[in-house]
């Protein structure tokens, strides 16, 4: 199967093969979150420096670069926050509308049914005949 831009198969032969490209995926962002949070001890300890002479024009030029830097990396970073806390919430959703994507289904065809049988001479589509 192709291939999309993003690494992911454009059609899934299984749900089970999707659910693996997912956990690789997420398990790709969690090596990523790990570089973060390696590199962000890296800059506290590289920015301690900056603290501590705070208030001179070179340290404050520094000092708002890296605070710009931060506050726009943060949002971002709490925006994949609420996203991934929604995964869970849209699996529990799938599983409480399995009885209505039944019923959903069950009405569909039905429908198909009773459309055939009206185009076939409508016998079909009055129910059962009476013995």
């Amino acid at each position: 199967m192709a291939l999309s831009a993003n690494g992911w198969r454009k059609e899934p032969e299984s749900l089970c093969g999707r659910i693996s490209q997912t956990e690789a995926q997420a398990l790709r962002l969690q090596e990523e979150l790990s570089t973060i949070l390696r590199g962000l001890a890296v800059l506290k300890e590289q920015v301690k420096n900056a603290d501590e002479l705070a208030g001179e024009v070179e340290t404050e030029k520094l000092r708002l670069e890296v605070d710009d830097v931060l506050r726009r990396q943060g949002t971002i970073l709490e925006e994949m926050v609420k996203s991934a806390e929604s995964f869970p919430r849209r699996w529990a959703q799938l599983e409480l509308n399995t009885s209505q994507r039944k019923s959903l289904m069950l009405s569909i065809k039905a429908s198909s049914r009773c459309a055939r049988g009206l185009r076939t001479g409508g016998s079909r589509a009055r129910g059962p005949k009476s013995s």
